[in-house]
């Protein structure tokens, strides 16, 4: 069925760019066109893996062997699906973010040859999460299915948003994830600040795609959003959050032609924030929590946590893993996925992973690890400023995401989420990753992209 070409198209027909779902394939008198069951079937495969992203541990299930979890079958599935329909419509299959990809298993590759004990599996997930940029960004040149993914992203995003908050006040464990020895909502994820980072995704595209149209209807998702991401406690997304809507607002004034009112709300934000930063500092947080924490337990497994074990925990961490970097006896790593097991040969006092991307990538893959994951942001911030410049789109995907600039600030929240938690290898941030490359590789106007 999905080999099928539109009706009254020849096998090497092409439809034209730009052409969505409704408009691809056109019925003809005696039935419905076998190009509208294909687009129907690719939609459905496209929004059940959109679905199961958040699915990794869904009501207490473990993962699967190597960490693999419900997405991870639903994307061999929508990579067959997306290889053919590229074929079938002779369309390009682009593969973004290649390069930075390939420097990272090149440098595992490296650093694994150089440590014995060092597994491949890494490498394997290095490639394998790059297939959800390659086949979102493959679907959505096509505009009726950008619309879908965006659509489908804002909607389930909101339904798991709301179940997770009916979760909490319900003291349904199932449908929360609330954690057993805290108040921190998990979701599906497993893990709070996976959740907050998918939640603040949502809210990011929302915003960027106007969705729901109707501002009090967008107005709602986005309050019922910023609620379910409040319920996970991550302090880390709180302030990955705060510093993207500042980025987000002072790139819209910029994209509006308001510099000059840019450097003034930057400068007054950079006031607030040194405030409160002071302000807080003369406060004996800890009692406050201390105070509240019996009547609004989220405030002490959130805030409360970064004047106690959490904080010294994540500073143990950060300080064993600089000490690591500094005694690599070699310039190419200890290996993919190593900073456990070397941790506990090495008899550190915390035996965790690297909560840092960037320390991680350059401990675990040596020099040429950092250089990939220098690259990766670079690409990404390319490809966003090319994109949020004023008249930059087309109309088809102007009017499918009117604020292209929160994109940019989108991927702010990934890379200050990176400075506390691994946050560059989540699936939900790779299909976003191919949706940034898909508007910037189809979505520009001709003239300012040959």
């Amino acid at each position: 069925m999905l080999l099928t070409t539109p009706d009254g198209a020849g096998p090497g027909a092409t439809a034209p760019r730009g052409t969505g779902p409704d408009t691809a394939d056109t019925p003809e008198a005696g039935g419905a066109p076998a190009g509208r069951r294909r687009v129907r079937l690719t939609a459905v495969v496209l929004v059940l893996s959109i679905a199961s992203l958040p699915m990794l541990m869904p009501f207490g299930m473990g993962p699967g062997p190597g960490n693999t979890a419900i997405p991870d079958a639903l994307l061999v599935l929508l990579t067959g699906t997306t290889l053919l329909w590229a074929a079938s419509r002779r369309r390009p299959v682009p593969w973004p973010f290649l390069v930075p990809t390939l420097l990272a298993v090149l440098a595992g590759a490296t650093a694994a040859l150089a440590n014995s004990g060092a597994g491949a599996l890494p490498l394997v997930k290095d490639v394998f999460v790059l297939l959800w940029a390659v086949c979102v960004a493959t679907l959505c040149q096509d505009t009726g299915m950008t619309r879908i993914a965006l659509r489908a992203y804002v909607h389930l995003g909101t339904l798991y948003a709301v179940m997770e908050i009916v979760g909490m006040a319900a003291g349904i464990e199932a449908l929360s994830g609330k954690q057993v020895d805290g108040a921190r909502a998990m979701f599906t994820f497993g893990d709070a600040n996976y959740a907050s980072n998918w939640f603040i995704c949502v809210f990011f595209i929302a915003r960027a795609a106007q969705l729901p149209r109707r501002k009090g209807a967008r107005w709602t998702v986005c309050a019922i959003l910023l609620t379910a991401e409040f319920l996970t406690g991550s302090n880390g997304g709180a302030l990955a959050l705060g510093i993207a809507l500042v980025v987000g607002c002072l790139w819209g004034l910029v994209r509006a032609g308001k510099a000059h009112h840019a450097v003034a709300v930057g400068a007054l934000a950079a006031v607030l924030g040194g405030g409160t930063v002071v302000l807080l500092s003369q406060i004996n947080v800890a009692t406050v929590v201390e105070q509240v924490g019996s009547t609004a337990p989220i405030l002490r497994d959130s805030i409360g946590r970064t004047t106690g074990e959490s904080t010294e925990s994540r500073g143990t961490v950060l300080n064993t893993t600089l000490t690591m970097l500094s005694q690599q006896r070699h310039p190419f790593g200890i290996g993919p996925n190593e900073v456990r097991r070397h941790s506990y040969d090495e008899q550190y006092s915390y035996v965790r992973e690297a909560h840092n991307d960037y320390i991680a990538a350059v401990l675990e893959r040596g020099f040429l690890g950092g250089v990939a994951v220098i690259t990766l942001v670079f690409v990404l911030l390319l490809r966003c400023v090319r994109i949020a410049r004023r008249g930059a789109l087309n109309r088809e995907y102007a009017d499918l995401v009117p604020r292209p600039e929160l994109f940019g600030a989108l991927v702010v929240v990934f890379l200050v989420s990176a400075l506390f938690y691994q946050t560059l290898h989540y699936r939900h941030g790779w299909a976003f990753f191919g949706l940034i490359a898909a508007v910037d590789l189809y979505g520009r106007r001709r003239e300012a992209n040959p």
